[in-house]
């Protein structure tokens, strides 16, 4: 493939993936009452407690300092974030310690899963149009 053939293409992925990101950052922004960086902490904590291990009440806890570790963020700064995602239903503290993140059913995350689900089918449509 000629390097401007391949140039063209890196250029597209990037603003097609660009998109997509911005995309997701006003869904943060709408969930999170314009912070982005609580809904990234949140996503952190639904992310890394898909592969944590169960505790006795079938919870899957992580800890304050995993989240820390996982986003590059100081503990006091994440510690911050998980109390207003506490208070604001999006995680609870498991009895043995650490966080269990939970999604809230209320209609403006349902609306914002269901535009993120739309964001990746098109991201997936668009990118498999030059994969071939």
């Amino acid at each position: 493939m000629p390097n401007d053939v391949r140039s063209t293409l890196a250029r597209h992925h990037l603003d097609v993936g660009a998109d997509y990101v911005l995309r997701s950052a006003g869904l943060l922004s709408s969930v999170f009452d314009g912070d982005i960086m609580r809904g990234l902490v949140f996503l952190t904590a639904l992310r890394l407690s898909a592969h944590a291990p169960q505790d006795a009440s079938g919870e899957r806890p992580v800890r304050l300092t995993a989240i820390a570790r996982s986003m590059g963020l100081p503990i006091e700064t994440t510690r911050r974030h998980l109390l207003k995602l506490q208070r604001d239903g999006f995680t609870l503290r498991a009895a043995g310690g650490g966080v269990v993140a939970v999604i809230p059913e209320r209609p403006d995350i349902a609306e914002a899963m269901a535009a993120n689900s739309a964001n990746l089918a098109g991201l997936a449509a668009t990118l498999e149009t030059f994969a071939g």
